[in-house]
Protein backbone atom coordinates (compact mmCIF):
# COMPACT_ATOMS: atom_id res chain seq x y z
CA UNK A 1 0.00 0.00 0.00
CA UNK A 2 2.85 2.53 0.66
CA UNK A 3 4.20 1.41 -2.51
CA UNK A 4 1.01 2.84 -4.37
CA UNK A 5 1.06 6.21 -2.11
CA UNK A 6 4.12 6.78 -3.05
CA UNK A 7 3.50 5.86 -7.26
CA UNK A 8 0.38 7.98 -7.27
CA UNK A 9 1.97 11.17 -5.31
CA UNK A 10 4.97 11.01 -7.76
CA UNK A 11 3.07 11.06 -10.77
CA UNK A 12 0.93 13.80 -9.89
CA UNK A 13 4.02 15.79 -8.59
CA UNK A 14 4.70 14.71 -12.06
CA UNK A 15 1.42 15.93 -14.06
CA UNK A 16 1.41 18.98 -12.07
CA UNK A 17 5.26 19.60 -13.05
CA UNK A 18 4.34 19.31 -16.53
CA UNK A 19 1.14 21.50 -16.58
CA UNK A 20 2.72 23.77 -15.03
CA UNK A 21 5.49 24.00 -17.85
CA UNK A 22 2.71 25.35 -20.67
CA UNK A 23 3.78 27.92 -23.13
CA UNK A 24 4.64 31.32 -22.07
CA UNK A 25 2.30 34.01 -23.83
CA UNK A 26 4.30 36.24 -26.15
CA UNK A 27 3.86 39.12 -24.06
CA UNK A 28 6.34 42.23 -25.11
CA UNK A 29 7.81 43.52 -21.88
CA UNK A 30 7.27 46.90 -21.37
CA UNK A 31 9.64 49.89 -22.31
CA UNK A 32 10.13 52.72 -19.29
CA UNK A 33 8.40 56.09 -20.62
CA UNK A 34 10.38 59.02 -20.88
CA UNK A 35 9.13 61.40 -19.27
CA UNK A 36 7.91 64.44 -20.82
CA UNK A 37 8.40 67.92 -19.06
CA UNK A 38 6.05 70.19 -19.12
CA UNK A 39 6.60 73.45 -20.48
CA UNK A 40 5.48 76.32 -17.69
CA UNK A 41 3.67 78.99 -19.23
CA UNK A 42 5.80 82.80 -19.17
CA UNK A 43 3.31 84.88 -17.82
CA UNK A 44 1.68 87.95 -19.09
CA UNK A 45 3.62 90.62 -18.41
CA UNK A 46 0.85 93.92 -18.24
CA UNK A 47 2.03 97.00 -18.93
CA UNK A 48 -0.56 99.69 -17.64
CA UNK A 49 1.42 102.70 -18.89
CA UNK A 50 0.39 101.71 -22.66
CA UNK A 51 -2.91 100.53 -21.71
CA UNK A 52 -3.39 97.47 -19.75
CA UNK A 53 -4.68 96.85 -16.72
CA UNK A 54 -2.99 98.04 -13.73
CA UNK A 55 -1.23 101.62 -12.24
CA UNK A 56 1.01 103.90 -13.88
CA UNK A 57 2.36 107.35 -13.17
CA UNK A 58 5.42 109.12 -13.92
CA UNK A 59 6.78 110.58 -10.93
CA UNK A 60 9.07 113.64 -11.37
CA UNK A 61 10.99 111.50 -14.23
CA UNK A 62 10.49 108.28 -12.67
CA UNK A 63 7.30 105.92 -14.25
CA UNK A 64 6.19 103.88 -11.76
CA UNK A 65 3.50 100.81 -12.65
CA UNK A 66 2.40 97.66 -11.88
CA UNK A 67 -0.51 95.91 -10.54
CA UNK A 68 -2.88 97.70 -8.04
CA UNK A 69 -5.85 97.24 -5.71
CA UNK A 70 -8.95 98.51 -4.83
CA UNK A 71 -10.19 99.67 -1.37
CA UNK A 72 -14.03 100.84 -0.03
CA UNK A 73 -13.63 102.43 2.98
CA UNK A 74 -16.77 103.39 5.14
CA UNK A 75 -18.86 102.95 2.11
CA UNK A 76 -18.39 106.52 1.10
CA UNK A 77 -15.00 106.38 -0.71
CA UNK A 78 -12.35 104.18 -2.94
CA UNK A 79 -8.86 103.84 -2.79
CA UNK A 80 -6.65 102.71 -5.84
CA UNK A 81 -3.26 101.09 -3.78
CA UNK A 82 0.02 100.09 -5.64
CA UNK A 83 3.04 99.25 -3.91
CA UNK A 84 6.11 97.31 -4.86
CA UNK A 85 9.43 96.65 -3.58
CA UNK A 86 10.17 95.74 0.00
CA UNK A 87 12.30 96.46 3.11
CA UNK A 88 14.95 99.46 1.65
CA UNK A 89 13.20 99.68 -1.77
CA UNK A 90 9.48 99.52 -0.70
CA UNK A 91 7.20 102.41 -2.34
CA UNK A 92 3.87 102.51 -2.14
CA UNK A 93 0.74 105.44 -3.36
CA UNK A 94 -2.40 105.66 -1.90
CA UNK A 95 -4.99 108.05 -4.06
CA UNK A 96 -7.91 108.39 -2.22
CA UNK A 97 -11.70 109.47 -3.79
CA UNK A 98 -14.69 111.18 -1.58
CA UNK A 99 -17.17 109.44 -3.90
CA UNK A 100 -18.50 106.42 -5.14
CA UNK A 101 -19.37 108.42 -8.93
CA UNK A 102 -17.82 108.78 -12.19
CA UNK A 103 -16.01 112.51 -12.51
CA UNK A 104 -13.67 114.88 -12.07
CA UNK A 105 -12.40 115.64 -8.23
CA UNK A 106 -9.96 117.97 -6.97
CA UNK A 107 -6.69 116.55 -4.86
CA UNK A 108 -7.58 119.25 -2.06
CA UNK A 109 -7.58 116.41 0.65
CA UNK A 110 -11.85 117.28 1.03
CA UNK A 111 -12.73 115.42 -3.12
CA UNK A 112 -9.64 113.36 -3.22
CA UNK A 113 -6.27 112.54 -1.67
CA UNK A 114 -2.96 111.40 -3.14
CA UNK A 115 0.23 110.01 -1.00
CA UNK A 116 3.89 108.72 -2.19
CA UNK A 117 5.72 106.64 0.24
CA UNK A 118 9.27 105.32 -0.21
CA UNK A 119 11.18 103.85 2.02
CA UNK A 120 13.84 105.71 1.18
CA UNK A 121 12.55 109.03 1.13
CA UNK A 122 9.23 108.80 3.39
CA UNK A 123 5.71 109.76 2.84
CA UNK A 124 4.50 112.86 0.88
CA UNK A 125 1.04 114.02 -0.06
CA UNK A 126 -0.27 115.97 -2.88
CA UNK A 127 -0.38 119.84 -2.50
CA UNK A 128 -2.81 120.06 -5.49
CA UNK A 129 -4.15 118.22 -8.50
CA UNK A 130 -7.21 116.52 -9.78
CA UNK A 131 -8.39 112.90 -10.62
CA UNK A 132 -10.86 112.30 -13.28
CA UNK A 133 -12.99 108.98 -12.55
CA UNK A 134 -14.45 107.47 -15.94
CA UNK A 135 -15.34 104.45 -14.34
CA UNK A 136 -16.15 103.17 -10.98
CA UNK A 137 -17.77 100.47 -9.49
CA UNK A 138 -17.06 98.91 -6.47
CA UNK A 139 -17.03 95.25 -8.02
CA UNK A 140 -16.03 95.42 -11.43
CA UNK A 141 -12.94 98.13 -10.70
CA UNK A 142 -12.38 101.77 -11.03
CA UNK A 143 -10.97 103.54 -14.05
CA UNK A 144 -9.32 106.98 -14.24
CA UNK A 145 -6.33 109.64 -14.44
CA UNK A 146 -5.03 112.14 -12.76
CA UNK A 147 -1.98 114.85 -12.58
CA UNK A 148 -1.08 116.31 -9.31
CA UNK A 149 1.89 118.52 -7.80
CA UNK A 150 3.24 117.31 -4.11
CA UNK A 151 4.31 119.18 -1.23
CA UNK A 152 8.24 118.70 -2.36
CA UNK A 153 7.04 119.92 -6.21
CA UNK A 154 7.52 116.45 -7.33
CA UNK A 155 5.30 116.99 -10.55
CA UNK A 156 2.95 113.52 -11.45
CA UNK A 157 2.15 113.47 -15.07
CA UNK A 158 1.09 110.38 -17.48
CA UNK A 159 -1.17 109.05 -15.09
CA UNK A 160 -3.22 106.33 -15.29
CA UNK A 161 -5.54 103.51 -13.60
CA UNK A 162 -7.44 101.07 -15.40
CA UNK A 163 -9.67 98.64 -14.24
CA UNK A 164 -8.28 98.53 -10.59
CA UNK A 165 -10.01 95.74 -8.84
CA UNK A 166 -10.53 94.51 -4.95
Amino acid sequence: MKKSIVRVLFILVIGIGISSCSKEENTPTPTAETPTTTPTPTPTLLDPCNGDDGFCMNYGSVTKSGSANLFVINGNRVRVYWEKGSSTTFEQVELDIYSLTPGTYSINGTDASLEYYSAAGGAVSAAYGSVTVSALDTITGVTGTFTATMQDSTVITSSVFKNIKK
